[in-house]
């Protein structure tokens, strides 16, 4: 049940997806996503808009960083679009933006871009808002493999028959991304549930000594919810403290799952 992320039609290799993420008109890159886009894809400082590098840049906010209007945001965004459908021969991986505090809801961003070219891919989470028919996606972290012992996976079963009908999803599919504990003990609990496993793999070809990192950040976007395995023994891992980071910063729905929670 288990496959690899497969980010631009191979497993591997030198090539990602063009990173389409959020800017202010000045071009500074400083937060968010538009600091991913300048740390892992070579968009150019100075640049608010348009194509550099592996990046596009879509502008929301002005040189000043006030929030632009939605029918600006909508013509940057439109801008993208023809950019896209007149370059098929790369794919656009689209970040979530525009959704920060005192900014525009995720339905409204997500509905801009409803219709896109068949070679751009929305998160995980504007896929479920545009068309509710796309799989919920639950990215799971669970470091100790705790979901290898029966008694996690029961409760694992418990918590995907209780948050189905709240849902409304027509399938599910489970995410992990890490060490090889981590994801041999969600594969397990996936066949035990029977639904899809989707590993997301590290790029290192691409990303270099930050393939890890990249790979979590790249797991985030696909998922629509993440769900720690919790040990109250345990202390926090650096990993759980990133992915968790990464998740309220794009929008998931995050939940524990701990023993004698049903």
């Amino acid at each position: 049940m288990s496959q690899k992320f497969d980010t631009d039609g191979s497993a591997s290799g030198l090539t990602e997806p063009v990173f389409v993420f959020g800017s202010n008109l000045a071009g500074h890159h400083d937060s968010g996503n538009a600091a991913v886009a300048a740390r892992f894809h070579q968009a150019a400082a100075g640049v608010g808009r348009g194509p550099t590098g592996n990046a596009y840049a879509i502008a929301y906010r002005g040189i000043n960083g006030a929030l632009l209007s939605t029918q600006a945001i909508a013509k940057h965004v439109q801008g993208f679009r023809q950019y896209a459908a007149e370059h098929r021969e790369k794919r656009y991986h689209i970040a979530r933006f525009g959704c920060e505090k005192g900014a525009l809801q995720d339905l409204e961003m997500a509905t801009l871009f409803s219709g896109c070219s068949r070679n751009c891919v929305l998160p995980g989470v504007w896929q479920r808002l545009i068309s509710p028919e796309h799989p919920v996606r639950v990215l799971i972290f669970d470091p100790a493999g705790q979901l290898l012992n029966a008694a996690w996976q029961d409760l694992l079963v418990r918590y995907f028959e209780s948050n189905r009908p709240v849902w409304e999803a027509r399938s599910v599919e489970v995410v992990s991304v890490g060490d090889a504990r981590n994801v041999v003990a969600i594969d397990k609990a996936a066949r035990r549930i029977g639904v899809q496993h989707r590993v997301i793999a590290p790029n290192a070809a691409y990303y270099g000594e930050q393939a890890a990192v990249a790979a979590e950040m790249n797991a985030v976007w696909y998922a629509t919810h993440f769900l720690s395995i919790t040990d109250t023994d345990q202390t926090a891992q650096p990993t759980h403290v990133r992915l968790l980071s990464f998740a309220l910063r794009d929008g998931v729905a995050c939940e524990d799952l701990y023993l004698d929670m049903f």
